[in-house]
């Protein structure tokens, strides 16, 4: 028989002949999805976001930690580099200082101006009007800066020219022995100990006493940083149980991380002094992308830039770091926050619910009067009590949030498993001998999920926004790592004079929190056939 013919006798046919196509609630419902427009570009943004979070790493942007105090509030530019927003920094508080002094010689209804402006805190306006006059007086030989000006003028431009970064990339080692050339990052904390030894020329019990000391006095100041106000015995006990909670692994890990920082400093500083003459003699052709010899089993690949060529799109925040990068990867967290959040909430309440409404009677009364309890809490509450008593890191963060999220996911899958014990397909399964959790979890649940996503979808802004009032608390995360709600919270005090900084991550924020609001309520609508939403 025809193989075509075959598979034709074998699909359903209706009464007029005609093939009937099988349908699921799944297929239903990305059909209906596709007609809500807002759902599919909220899912379209959820993704684009999702994806820049999860490949930041791959994207050509600055280091999101970088710290370089002199480019610190910089403010958004396409077109401006680093150094030259510097150097128009610098002739802005100068042209007001000579406005001050008289030097810099306005109208009276610009100086008028410039007092209402100061009485009404519009700072960016002043320095805005001072550097436009201020430089065309210059231009038309109205205006000299004096002596004194005009060489911190020239100390600045001077070192917009010549500063550069460095970055070692990676650290090549030689055994003399073997003759075979290792990465250092990839070997493990003792034999970079000798090495670093080696390269200092010192014994290896004097770097191995250094090395542990200067672990043991971090540990301890990560743990003051999250524990305050304890007394030097408690912090005296606490470090040990912190060592001994860490390992010999953990120990080790740290001392190594220790350990090659040490040596991309002492590489850098190597790099510096070859840099600084060749630009002294002209010959440096930035950027520079090459190998170094520290010593005959040592060498550095390195790369260097010019230090104020950068340029920042969404400026810099307090500390001269890219805003930018510290958008994306405050992305990165916050994304985290939500799904880790979402996910563990829902975990819970789905094995708390499905017990409660499968097996009834004393389980189902017991468990939802403490579910009942839990409610009466303050929430809010009770993530900052536990912040405040296990620490403030990420890992407690997502504790914390976790902790009586749940709630409602249980009461809500409780109610479908009520709905669906009856069943004829529970009732077979019963019927052939199955077990109570197989039946819940093999049967019962998978009929429960469109539900448990849409609610999962929905439950993802919600933890964001709890995380980002922990945040501007101080009680969120903390640096270097970053996220929107604490990008905004520590751009609170400046937003006046460096909107930027409070304006970017919010909207970044509020993007995010609309699209998956849509996303999730489009999903909710998609599959819910008796929906009075439907398109």
């Amino acid at each position: 028989m025809n193989l075509s013919l075959k598979k034709h006798e074998e699909q359903a046919i209706n009464e007029f002949d005609q093939v009937v196509v099988g349908n699921s609630l799944t297929k239903d419902a990305w059909r209906r999805l596709k007609k809500n427009k807002m759902a599919v570009i909220g899912m379209i943004v959820v993704i684009l976001y999702s994806l820049l979070a999860a490949f930041a790493m791959f994207l050509p942007i600055h280091p999101y930690d970088q710290i370089i105090l002199d480019h610190r509030h910089l403010p958004p530019s396409l077109s401006k580099s680093a150094g030259t927003l510097m150097m128009d920094a610098r002739l802005k508080d100068l042209y007001f200082k000579a406005w001050k002094g008289g030097s810099l010689v306005v109208t009276e209804e610009q100086s008028a101006q410039i007092k209402r402006w100061i009485a009404a805190n519009e700072t960016n306006k002043v320095w805005d009007f001072c550097l436009e006059e201020g430089e065309r007086q210059r231009e038309a030989g109205l205006f000299s800066f004096n002596a004194a000006d005009t060489r911190t003028i020239e100390r600045l431009q001077d070192k917009i020219d010549t500063e550069f970064l460095i970055n070692v990339d990676k650290i090549l080692y030689t055994d003399p022995d073997t003759h075979k050339t290792h990465n250092l990052a990839k070997m493990n904390q003792e034999e970079i100990l000798l090495i670093y030894a080696d390269l200092l020329g010192v014994d290896v019990s004097i770097v191995e006493t250094q090395v542990q000391d200067e672990v043991k006095s971090q540990v301890l100041n990560n743990y003051k940083a999250s524990t305050p106000d304890l007394s030097a015995e408690e912090y005296e006990a606490n470090l040990v149980l912190e060592l001994q909670t860490l390992g010999e692994k953990g120990i080790a890990s740290i001392a190594k991380t220790n350990l090659l920082g040490k040596m991309q400093t002492t590489i850098t500083r190597t790099a510096e002094r070859e840099l600084k003459r060749e630009i002294s003699e002209g010959s440096a052709q930035f950027p520079i992308d090459r190998s170094i010899t520290i010593n005959e089993s040592i060498k550095a690949e390195i790369t260097a830039t010019k230090k104020h060529d950068r340029r920042y799109i969404l400026g810099t925040d307090y500390s001269g770091r890219d805003m930018l990068s510290r958008i994306i990867y405050g992305g990165q967290v916050s994304i985290a926050i939500g799904l880790i959040g979402s996910l563990t909430s829902v975990l819970i309440g789905i094995i708390l619910g499905a017990i409660a409404g499968y097996v009834g009677g004393k389980v189902d009364f017991i468990l939802m009067r403490i579910v009942d309890i839990m409610y009466g809490l303050p929430y809010m509450l009770l993530v900052i009590i536990f912040m405040a008593i296990f620490g403030r890191n990420i890992m407690n963060l997502f504790v914390a949030l976790a902790m009586v999220s749940w709630l409602t996911v249980a009461r809500m899958v409780r109610g479908q498993i009520m709905s669906l014990k009856n069943s004829e397909y529970v009732e077979a399964a019963r019927s052939m001998g199955a077990s109570t959790g197989r039946i819940i979890f093999r049967h019962m649940v998978p009929n429960s999920l469109s539900v448990i996503i849409v609610y999962s979808t929905l439950r993802v802004p919600a933890f964001i926004m709890q995380e980002s009032f922990l945040s501007f608390l101080g009680l969120g995360v903390q640096a270097p790592f970053a996220s929107w709600g604490s990008l905004v919270g520590d751009a609170v005090n400046g937003m006046t004079l460096y909107p930027w900084k409070l304006i970017y991550p919010a909207i970044a924020m509020t993007i995010f929190l609309f699209a998956m609001n849509f996303f999730g309520d489009g999903l909710r609508d998609a599959f819910d056939p008796q929906s009075k939403n439907q398109l």
